[in-house]
């Protein structure tokens, strides 16, 4: 009979392994089918499963879809923490290594042959050996080039040139221009025996000069840099990849998270992430956007779970919409943060630190100051910075600190690749809280629902405005002006203005604490609890005496 509880127990410790450990772990392995581990699971694996780089702001949206589409790719990898470093110079090897990858050479580097010259290299990891052994296996650097060879220099723009025209087997074609006249300023500045290469580069549109016209020849080329040019390969390339499809939307579940696409293969679904990256015409957009008959380009990682998307054609029936909390708004455009899609439950500001009656956290919004609790833990990161707020306001008002409470379930920092951004113009239909209203008068925090066109265009906003949310929340509160009132604590506030608030039978009160005020059964205000049954006497609509029930 023990044998048997013990097998017992073995086996229901086991189930429940599974069951908990299965999203995080191990969930493919289960063979549940898209869609289904919600219903086993009780969470979308989609919203455990991260993508996104956290440090691609404003200054590099011109290369985020690039940035995007080449780490789906497997061209580009990041760091540690989600970081990509845009603005780090790309070494020889980093960029024939890319350039390998680009091209769908990879995997023919575990068999490529590393001769003695190549070992006498200084290369930090072993692999890298294979990688610079097959970059000269396909011409990209040449024999007698290895002598010189700087791995883990920076390397220069017309290098890259180079290394790129040399891939494409298209070097007989740039020597025939080494004595080409070129565009740029700055044109005396190229090698003369990079000429041809570079030539080669901006005739296929693989690479430009600047804004003054300038190629540079001689600076490192940076990441965003190098993420953008391979782009422009890859897609001139068009070549077949294992994790890349083209197709049409059937289906989108955005609950459940899965995506049904149709091809010439068929019709399948797949699991998306919470954040999946959506493009349309270039400008990052949420899963909201996609509409079924849109036709698009994924990206699937080893688990088949979609990590990108771009729309190629959008279906002409569509309009785009979004809904979310108002980040930024300018005279021709607002942006929303999609993290948020029900205007009860978000907050946007700035995170603050305070050590007023003890350290704590506090959010300060277009709105006023409010106090952060519950779910904080690592908030100390992001001190200083925007951050958006999933949570509900409660009841009570902050004991012995500032402004009103949020609960918070979840907190996220406000990146400017989290933001879905629309274009407005004089026929853009704005309504606030229902009346008609200019841009200027929504402001960051309110909550923003809005359709617009296939070019980016906003032909309708409604908002909601986050002080009337307060104000409706406020109204709800009972007042008094004159008399008694019995019932138990809810919160006391000590900060600049004195507040305490009682709850009884007939409603929850919030009264402002004379100065001067009575006590009788305690000997300050501080030693009110949560709780504790009072009688306050009212005049004027301030507490002018408190008793305390013992």
């Amino acid at each position: 009979m023990k044998i048997y509880k013990k097998s017992a127990v073995l086996f229901l410790a086991l189930i429940m392994l599974m069951t908990f450990m299965a999203p995080v772990a191990d969930a493919k392995g289960l063979n549940i089918p898209p869609g289904q581990l919600k219903k086993v699971t009780g969470i979308p694996y989609g919203q455990l499963k991260k993508i996104g780089f956290v440090d691609l702001d404003h200054t590099v949206e011109w290369a985020r879809l690039a940035i995007d589409r080449m780490y789906a790719r497997g061209i580009f990898t990041g760091y540690p923490g989600n970081i990509f470093k845009p603005k780090n110079n790309v070494t020889h090897l980093e960029a024939i290594i890319m350039a390998l990858r680009v091209m769908g050479w990879e995997e023919e580097a575990k068999r490529a042959k590393v001769d003695d010259d190549i070992k006498k290299i200084n290369l930090s990891w072993n692999d890298a050996y294979y990688y610079v052994a097959l970059a000269v296996e396909k011409g990209l650097i040449k024999p007698e080039e290895l002598r010189g060879f700087n791995p883990n220099g920076p390397a220069k723009r017309y290098e890259v040139a180079r290394y790129i025209v040399r891939a494409l087997d298209m070097e007989g074609e740039a020597k025939k221009y080494m004595k080409e006249k070129l565009p740029f300023k700055d044109a005396n500045a190229i090698p003369k025996d990079a000429v041809g290469y570079v030539y080669v580069m901006v005739d296929l549109g693989l690479m430009k000069g600047d804004d003054n016209n300038r190629f540079k020849p001689n600076d490192p080329i940076t990441r965003a840099e190098m993420a953008v040019m391979l782009n422009r390969l890859d897609e001139s390339l068009g070549q077949e990849d294992e994790n890349k499809l083209i197709g049409t939307i059937r289906d989108i579940d955005l609950e459940d998270l899965t995506i049904t696409i149709q091809n010439s293969s068929g019709t399948k679904t797949y699991d998306l992430l919470e954040k999946t990256p959506v493009y349309v015409n270039g400008r990052y957009r949420s899963l909201e956007d996609l509409t079924a008959g849109d036709k698009v380009e994924l990206f699937l990682d080893e688990d088949e779970f979609v990590i990108f998307i771009q729309v190629i054609e959008k279906t002409k029936k569509a309009i785009i919409s979004a809904k979310g909390l108002v980040a930024e708004v300018s005279r021709r455009t607002i942006s929303l943060a999609t993290y948020i899609t029900n205007p009860d439950e978000g907050f946007l500001g700035t995170l603050k630190e305070s050590d007023i009656e003890g350290r704590h956290y506090e959010l300060e919004t277009a709105q006023g100051t409010f106090v952060l609790k519950g779910n904080i833990k690592g908030l100390e990161d992001y001190v200083g910075e925007k951050i958006v707020v999933k949570g509900e306001l409660t009841e009570e008002l902050s004991f012995f600190m500032r402004g009103y409470i949020i609960d918070v379930e979840k907190y996220y920092v406000l990146r400017s690749r989290d933001l879905v951004t629309f274009d407005i113009d004089e026929d853009t239909k704005i309504t606030l809280d229902g009346s008609e209203a200019k841009l200027p008068e929504i402001k960051a925090g309110d909550f923003a629902q809005v359709r617009a066109d296939k070019n980016n265009l906003a032909l309708e906003i409604k908002a909601e405005s986050f002080k009337e949310k307060v104000k409706d929340w406020e109204r709800g509160r009972k007042s008094t002006r004159v008399g008694k009132l019995e019932g138990k604590v809810v919160s006391v506030s000590l900060g600049t203005t004195w507040q305490l608030t009682i709850k009884n039978d007939d409603g929850q009160y919030t009264l402002i604490i004379d100065k001067d005020v009575e006590l009788d059964g305690i000997k300050s205000l501080r030693q009110l609890k949560r709780g504790m049954e009072i009688e306050i006497k009212i005049e004027d609509g301030k507490i002018v005496e408190i008793e305390v029930d013992d």
